[in-house]
């Protein structure tokens, strides 16, 4: 800015000996320079104008550049020639002198205004008064049009057959000149330096008191200064034009950028809630699945405990009754078992349940259950099984794997009540971590689900069923029994276009067992004796019937602490079959340990409806037995 002052001020200087020489008329320069200077300042006025938040000063600056445009306007005007040839447009001729007199005095008079308001400004949201420099600029601009219209005092004076500047002309510029020096002179003294604004200004009225005091010392219309003049005018009011709208590019890159980095961390956010919303689903899906487990964890240790007195008596009434009530003691032990799996579905959903998982050999298990696979569906469905050869076994509890088949089938079924295909297919896949799983996947060609059911399919008691055929527990069974045992589960589905159940299963890896003492063979025998322990009264009087009637001898304990004691005092008996939950400090697995201590040949027992305590006792040695149980699984768990 200072370089373009000193160049400016230069140029004057160099331009002072020739201000004088006269050039040919050309009146339209007046209109050109005119119109420019009007749409320049219009520009600069609404930009000015437009900022949502702004000082006071810069609401009186844009009033400044509103006066310039409209007395520009009327400058061009009131020129003879400026666009009618050697006449006006409206008003007087004489009135071009006072105009312009006005014009650069009303101008420079705002920007002292302003200069003087800069003292007093607060950044605040606009408001009414913010508007009120634009209309006195207005109101002033038509007031001082108007007057020009009443005088009949001559802009020029013929002076040796020559037009020259009258008195009025030249003191009214001077007069121009001298406030616009004031108002430079101002912000040096207010030291308005930091606002670059306020520096640009003193450029533009360096230039505007320079120019107009040389068209002055030229002495008339058409000279070398008076046509410099008009050109430095258009370029000194382009000045600040240029200013702000560098400003406000600048203003609009940045915020281009500001949008751009909000959107990025709107995206970012809205991926971060959906990443909690899904995770608190989980969360909330996981707390429901976490208090059924609880729940059917309890009941199925009461229920199986009832289900154990019922088989230990079906047994013994076998053998009192004969062959005349196989027939019912199949129906009761086959409805026996479908209650069993029952419990196992609700403790299933917890995925915290003793599993009695062992190595399966894929082909030999869906040999032995298709059949039963393929009466859950009607003739109108098609059942296809393909096994791919020589997979590697994974170690599953083969009921359980059977119960989520079971369910998984059933649900294809349902999903297809006009016919369909169930397609079963098992495979081994590699994974990203380069690992291999083995996929079972079953396929239907039914309704398939929305993505809001999709989201919903493993919530337990949640089911589109009709009531009465469905509990809401079979797709909960599967991803928990899924889940317990290592692997994942995950579906595909779309309306219209079926769904996919596809279970993962991680390769059965041979548990290395050399810290383990061994078990030896210990089938159950006449003559064996046997100390049963159960706090359960039914529970233990039906075992200890069943156990009598395969001849063993039985000392019966409703307590492990007095099994112990009897132990301690030199009670020595050949097999030791406990509960593993019991009231008391001693529980199942303690007392199997301590005895062994007293006793080391000891051959122990445990039996469970429900414990999370089974895989202690597994990995201390111990076999464990689920109930409800009879004297063929007694004697395949002893062997």
């Amino acid at each position: 800015m200072l370089l373009l002052t000193i160049a400016v001020l230069g140029l004057a200087a160099l331009m002072l000996p020739f201000a004088t020489h006269p050039f040919a008329p050309l009146p339209h320069i007046s209109g050109m320079y005119g119109t420019a200077t009007a749409i320049i300042d219009l520009a600069t006025f609404w930009l000015l104008a437009s900022a949502p938040r702004q000082p006071r000063s810069h609401a009186i600056i844009a009033a400044a550049y509103l006066f310039g445009a409209l007395m520009a306007m009327a400058h061009v005007l009131t020129y003879p020639g400026a666009v009618l040839d050697d006449r006006a447009v409206v008003g007087s001729p004489h009135a071009v002198s006072l105009l312009f007199m006005v014009w650069r005095a009303g101008f420079a008079g705002f920007v002292l205004w302003a200069v003087l308001a800069s003292s007093r400004d607060q950044m605040a949201a606009r408001s009414n008064t913010s508007s009120l420099p634009s209309v006195l600029a207005v109101l002033s601009a038509v007031a001082f049009f108007f007057a020009s219209q009443l005088t009949d005092a001559a802009a020029l004076a013929t002076v040796s057959s020559r037009e020259m500047f009258s008195a009025l002309s030249r003191q009214g510029a001077y007069a121009a000149a001298v406030l616009a020096v004031a108002a430079v002179l101002m912000i040096w003294r207010l030291r308005l330096w930091s606002r670059s604004i306020f520096v640009w200004l003193v450029f533009v009225l360096v230039a505007e008191a320079t120019a107009v005091w040389l068209s002055t010392f030229s002495g008339g219309r058409y000279t070398l200064a008076w046509y410099a003049t008009r050109i430095e005018g258009v370029i000194a009011n382009a000045v600040v034009l240029v200013l702000l709208a560098r400003h406000f590019r600048n203003l609009h890159m940045d915020l281009a950028s500001t949008v751009a980095m909000l959107q990025l961390r709107t995206e970012g956010l809205q991926a971060e809630i959906h990443r909690r919303e899904s995770a608190e689903v989980k969360l909330a899906q996981a707390k429901k699945l976490e208090a059924v487990g609880q729940l059917g964890a309890g009941l199925a240790h009461d229920l199986n405990n009832i289900l154990q007195v019922v088989i230990a008596r079906l047994a013994l009434l076998q053998r009192r009754a004969g062959s005349a009530v196989d027939a019912d003691v199949d129906v009761i032990r086959r409805n026996v078992r479908k209650a069993e799996a029952l419990t196992r579905q609700l403790t299933l959903l917890s995925g915290r349940r003793h599993h009695n998982a062992r190595p399966l050999d894929l082909t030999e298990i869906f040999l032995s259950i298709a059949e039963g696979l393929r009466a859950l569906l009607a003739k109108r469905h098609e059942l296809l099984i393909d096994v791919e050869p020589g997979l590697p076994h994974i170690a599953v509890d083969a009921l359980e794997l059977e119960i989520a088949l079971t369910n998984l089938v059933t649900n294809a079924r349902d999903a297809m009540p006009e016919g369909g295909q169930v397609a079963i297919g098992v495979r081994q896949v590699p994974r990203p971590d380069g690992t291999v799983s083995i996929d079972i996947q079953v396929r239907d060609t039914g309704y398939g689900m929305t993505a809001e059911l999709r989201e919903r399919a493993f919530e337990p008691f949640f089911t589109t069923k009709e009531p009465g055929k469905g509990t809401g527990l079979g797709l909960p069974q599967v991803h928990g029994f899924v889940s317990a045992s290592g692997g994942s589960v995950s579906v595909e589905s779309e309306p219209d276009r079926g769904t996919a159940v596809t279970m993962s299963f991680p390769i059965h890896a041979e548990p290395t067992n050399h810290d383990l003492p061994p078990r030896a063979a210990h089938p159950l025998r006449t003559g064996q004796v046997v100390l049963l322990v159960d706090d359960n009264d039914d529970v233990r009087e039906a075992s200890a019937q069943l156990l009598r009637a395969s001849g063993c001898i039985v000392r019966q304990t409703p307590d492990a602490s007095v099994a112990l004691a009897l132990l301690h005092d030199g009670f020595r008996p050949g097999l030791l079959i406990s509960d593993i939950v019991m009231p008391g400090g001693l529980d199942g697995v303690e007392l199997a340990h301590r005895a062994r201590a007293v006793q080391p040949d000891l051959v122990i027992l445990l039996v469970t409806g429900y414990s999370d305590a089974a895989d202690t006792a597994k990995a201390r040695g111990f076999p464990v037995m689920r109930k409800p149980y009879d004297l063929a699984s007694l004697a395949r768990a002893l062997s």
